[in-house]
């Protein structure tokens, strides 16, 4: 009898998280029976604050698995590619797979510059990475798998894109199938994909537009097995919108509050603002939610219609008193060096929330991601950007490289008093 393949999912997070995406991928390709009989899966979360390369490598040189598919974001792939190059030349005949929205959209580029690269998986990768695995064990022709690149020789073949998995069932819960145990802080639960907005800096919107819903009985059954813990004292939901149409809040926050018996919170839930009214706030409570991240990345019109960005100014602020006089957090977002923007309408909109007076106000530099509408017609917007990973705008018409230099400095300071110092009211 032959032995079992050897099959590694790796992510590198953040300190203490783990990845739902390698969990969905084990959780689905376990359905299938040839799968299951020949194939170890394991998953592997690296903590990139943590460990280096090398010890990754010397983790991966004792297990040495046939395959090893990555989880790639643009805060992570430079790590993926230094260990995936080391790999290749220890072990030639380890099949390097690439997914998630940094490799996933730049698959040609990250083939071609990386000869250590075999295939890169476009798109929701569950079915696509089931069928990679099923090729190989019976090395049958890439060629029949929608959704990935792969490298053919001296070739780099794209097959057709495969479409979004229209019935979320089919995916298995990974915390229903034991495949991932839901740990304190870090727990996510996902509810929908997609997004009903087209922002252009975002992946979201652009590539899963259409929402396509887990059943509520699933989503009732991961909440209760998470609440039963009474390790777990906070947890998160991922949705792109947690308060995306009041009668599935409410059915939501009656799933959280008969389910939680140990008083877990609920922290950090993207939420549009400006669907903020007492009738929400009171969900919110009911569901323990304790703090909410929200927009609006600038509060300039003319920038908003650039990047197609949703903003209502008095409902906007309406909202965040609202649910700061109610005892809930909120984190507002701002970006530096969105197009259309200048360094005086970035101060503007800083000065704007300021007067807001939320929790906490985020700044990040403009990320001109991959898969992004920003990213793809960026000779329409002259955005100049760093193209290597995170992307990181340089200059935009407007907006020259010192004045987002400045802005960054300005935030930096904005910051450490504002945070630090927490406004009253």
């Amino acid at each position: 009898m032959n032995p079992k393949k050897k099959v590694a999912l790796i992510s590198f997070n953040w300190a203490n998280h783990f990845s739902l995406a390698l969990g969905y991928l084990k959780a689905y390709a376990l359905k299938d029976d040839l799968i299951r009989q020949n194939i170890d899966i394991e998953i592997i979360d690296f903590d990139t604050e943590i460990l280096n390369v090398q010890q990754v490598i010397y983790y991966l040189s004792q297990i040495r698995p046939d395959l090893i598919g990555f989880s790639c974001y643009c805060w992570n792939i430079l790590k993926v590619l230094d260990t995936a190059r080391i790999i290749k030349k220890l072990f030639p005949d380890t099949r390097i797979i690439l997914g998630g929205p940094e490799a996933g959209p730049a698959g040609i580029k990250y083939l071609t510059e990386n000869p250590f690269i075999d295939i890169v998986v476009k798109g929701e990768g569950e079915i696509t990475f089931s069928e990679v695995l099923r090729n190989s064990l019976s090395n049958s022709s890439l060629r029949e798998i929608p959704g990935i690149l792969f490298r053919q020789n001296e070739s780099i073949i794209e097959n057709p894109d495969r479409e979004p998995i229209e019935n979320l069932s089919e995916i298995p819960s990974p915390y229903l199938e034991g495949i991932l145990t839901p740990k304190d802080k870090v727990t996510y639960i996902e509810t929908y994909r997609g997004c009903i907005f087209r922002c252009h800096y975002c992946y979201e919107g652009k590539n899963l537009p259409k929402l396509r819903f887990f059943p509520e009985e699933r989503v009732k059954k991961e909440i209760e097995l998470i609440l039963s813990n009474p390790d777990i004292k906070s947890f998160h939901f991922i949705d792109t919108v947690f308060n995306l149409k009041k009668e599935r809040l409410e059915r939501l926050a009656n799933m959280i509050a008969s389910a939680n018996r140990f008083g877990s919170e609920l922290r950090t839930v993207e939420i549009i603002a400006e669907f903020v009214d007492e009738e929400t706030v009171s969900m919110f409570k009911k569901a323990n939610v304790k703090s909410v991240e929200t927009g609006p990345q600038t509060v300039n019109e003319d920038t908003l219609k650039i990047v197609n960005r949703f903003y209502k100014r008095e409902k906007f602020e309406k909202a965040v008193r609202l649910l700061e006089q109610n005892g809930i957090e909120v984190t507002s977002d701002l970006i530096i060096g969105l197009p259309g923007d200048n360094f005086f309408k970035f101060v503007n909109s800083a000065k704007t929330i300021i007067n807001i007076k939320p929790s906490n106000i985020v700044f990040s530099i403009l990320h001109v991601l991959p898969g992004t509408i920003l990213y793809e017609k960026s000779a329409e917007f002259n955005l100049k950007f760093d193209d290597k990973a995170p992307h990181l705008i340089l200059e935009s018409p407007g907006f020259p490289y010192e004045d987002i230099d400045t802005a960054v400095i300005m935030a930096y300071s904005i910051d450490k008093e504002y945070n630090v110092k927490k406004p009253d009211g």
